[in-house]
């Protein structure tokens, strides 16, 4: 069956593109950088207030271009949609038994946190007790970072995250966003097909630590 692949590049990161073959096609991020100082954006993202400019502008391209890729989901009713950014390095095959399997949205990297974000990432015998292949995320126990790659079956999931977005006035990163969604539960394939490759972040420059295929923090 067929499958929809996209990775989300900015204009000025062509090397980044040399490692997706034919298969992907490429969506243009939004730069954050650029974003015009009245962006209605810029002051509606939370993290106006206690980042760096720079890093703030990062959020809110990072923000828009996810909400970008999920309007052109919706407005053009695509199913079996796998997104990624471009800096996920597939690890695992891409199982389409397994995608089969997927009804909600379903992460495929990232990372296990804490619900509460003051607590940050899971440690070492807080990680929960994972079976290969989809599983189902307990928002009771635990909450998944980074929009590194994820699967969307069907385009309402798309719509109904965009509904949710646009009901919010002031917005946070997209996903810390997605934990709060009631009407779409989230999956996550485990071990994740794709982890973050070890580069510069185009958001936060020196971070080091990166998830890798058991959802771990390191």
């Amino acid at each position: 069956m067929y499958m929809y692949k996209f990775y989300l590049n900015l204009d000025r990161s062509p090397t980044r593109r040399e490692k997706f073959d034919d298969t992907w096609t490429r969506f243009t991020a939004v730069d954050g950088q650029e974003l015009a100082s009245d962006e209605p954006i810029l002051k509606r993202m939370v993290s106006m207030w206690n980042i760096t400019e720079k890093e703030h502008r990062g959020k809110c391209g990072c923000w828009q271009t996810h909400y970008n890729m999920l309007c052109h989901i919706r407005n053009n009713k695509l199913n079996r949609v796998i997104v990624v950014e471009d800096d996920a390095v597939q690890v695992n095959e891409i199982d389409d038994e397994i995608l089969a399997e997927c009804k909600n949205f379903t992460y495929l990297g990232g990372y296990f946190a804490h619900t509460r974000m003051v607590h940050g990432a899971l440690v070492e015998g807080e990680f929960p007790g994972s079976y290969e292949g989809v599983n189902e995320l307990d928002k009771n126990d635990m909450r998944i970072l980074g929009t590194i790659a994820y699967y969307i079956p069907h385009w309402t999931i798309a719509r109904d995250i965009i509904d949710y977005l646009d009901s919010k006035v002031r917005i946070r990163a997209i996903d810390i966003m997605l934990f709060d969604i009631v009407k779409v539960p989230l999956d996550y394939v485990y071990p994740a097909f794709f982890i973050e490759e070890e580069c510069e972040s185009t958001i936060r420059a020196g971070r080091t630590k990166h998830p890798n295929m058991f959802y771990q923090y390191l």
